[in-house]
């Protein structure tokens, strides 16, 4: 985020811990084409495959946007920023 010529950078990490499954279960997740359209051709919120055994960090950075990392950000910035209402922020690190 750029604010009055300032530049901010912040990250969010998080270690996810994938699940043992079978080659059969992984033959008949890759058929769905579900993976193709996915960074890591995984959706670590997918119920039916539900490939993830545990995660650490911030959930939101691995589908996609660290909404509590970039709220801070934006916050930094003098931007109003709304929290995220969202269950799967919860335990966001960066929530503080």
């Amino acid at each position: 985020v750029v604010h009055r010529g300032h530049a901010s950078v912040a990250h969010a990490s998080t270690d996810v811990t994938m699940r043992d499954y079978s080659e059969a279960e992984m033959a008949a997740f890759i058929a769905t084409g579900s993976p193709y359209d996915k960074a890591g051709g995984y959706a670590i919120q997918d119920p039916d495959f539900a490939p993830v055994a545990r995660f650490e960090g911030c959930e939101c950075a691995v589908i996609g946007l660290p909404l509590w990392t970039l709220r801070a950000l934006l916050v930094e910035a003098g931007v109003a920023a709304e929290e995220p209402h969202l269950d799967r922020c919860a335990g966001c690190p960066a929530r503080g």
